[in-house]
């Protein structure tokens, strides 16, 4: 007799037996704390009864006559899916933190707001904070970071960079020095952290201001570490690297206006790189435009230029374009 099954193990049946393809599309739309629940279910799936597959597509459509069950192994497949979906950056850092196991532990915080994880964590050892923000989305790591002092930025930051292995168990650990302000729990394996490469991706989301700052307090104290971090920086210079087709690509995501604006404080070569793939009457537009829009600060400049970074970004995860190098090369000129 079949086990009776939950909604996650039904979800990651059917999921599992659409294929790749239309597995990926659905999982595009679900919430995050759905899909990692899911893509848990799923990874520690390996072969499924018939009787469990037939209970869950009678369930699903009357119409359907299925003859056999699952025998693909399903940590493999919801990589594969996690890629199609997410691109390869995002599949792995979900790939890292499934467990089979709702156990809690430091993901509590993934559904808390960067203010309220700041004023959680602040009184922390910075390395203790630098392995927290490890754990968090880039993006999610960046805005808890700005609500730190400037000096306490840098020094996380440098630790940050400096990690390579986190142990097994010091998670855990983690988790229950925060228990006393909320139920977590952690989890106890063991982890690989790109330190520098995600320092790197995190100060190509934040704001100029701190980008400066951090950079600066990291190149007195260890200059080396600061040009490993700069040379896999992706800066706004950096789409100049791009082919026409990528530029293509990527003006027909980014809005006019953060467009106009970004192009206000690049270099004549970027510019001209860009107009050189509109037409010549969407050219002459846009630059009536800039010049009708007078002066502007120079913060809106850089912000304009962070939105259309996100989204060269996601573009290349995605595989849609291809941006080669970094910031740390040859200047332009």
């Amino acid at each position: 007799m079949a086990r009776t099954l939950n909604g996650f193990e039904k979800t990651a049946i059917l999921l599992m037996k659409l294929g790749e393809d239309a597995a990926s599309e659905v999982m595009k739309g679900l919430d995050p704390k759905d899909l990692r629940k899911i893509g848990a279910m799923i990874a520690s799936l390996s072969d499924v009864p018939k009787e469990e597959v037939e209970i869950v597509l009678k369930e699903f459509s009357e119409s359907l006559n299925e003859t056999g069950g699952i025998t693909i192994e399903g940590k493999d497949y919801i990589q594969k899916v996690l890629v199609r979906a997410l691109g390869e950056e995002k599949a792995t850092h979900v790939m890292d933190g499934l467990s089979t196991e709702d156990d809690g532990g430091l993901e509590s915080l993934k559904w808390m707001d960067p203010r309220s994880i700041a004023s959680l964590i602040r009184g922390e050892h910075p390395q203790t904070i630098s392995l927290i923000l490890t754990q968090l989305e880039m993006s999610q790591s960046s805005e808890v970071l700005s609500h730190f002092s400037q000096e306490q930025k840098a020094d996380v930051i440098v630790r940050m960079a400096t990690l390579e292995d986190i142990p097994p168990g010091v998670m855990k650990e983690i988790g229950a020095a925060l228990k006393s302000d909320m139920s977590v729990t952690g989890t106890a394996s063991g982890r690989k952290v790109k330190g520098v490469k995600l320092v790197a991706d995190i100060l190509n989301i934040t704001d100029k201001t701190s980008e400066e700052a951090i950079m600066t307090s990291i190149t007195d104290k260890q200059p080396e570490l600061a040009e490993e971090i700069r040379q896999l920086m992706f800066v706004f210079d950096d789409l100049i690297q791009l082919d026409n087709r990528g530029l293509q690509e990527l003006l027909k995501t980014v809005s006019k206006e953060d467009l106009a604006l970004a192009l206000r404080a690049v270099k004549e070569d970027l510019k001209e790189k860009f107009f050189s793939n509109m037409s010549e009457r969407a050219v002459q537009l846009f630059k009536e435009d800039m010049e009708a829009k007078g002066p502007v600060k120079l913060s809106e400049v850089e912000k304009a230029q962070m939105d259309i970074l996100k989204i060269a970004k996601k573009l290349e995860e995605e595989g849609k374009i291809v941006i080669g190098g970094g910031g740390g090369g040859d200047a332009m000129v």
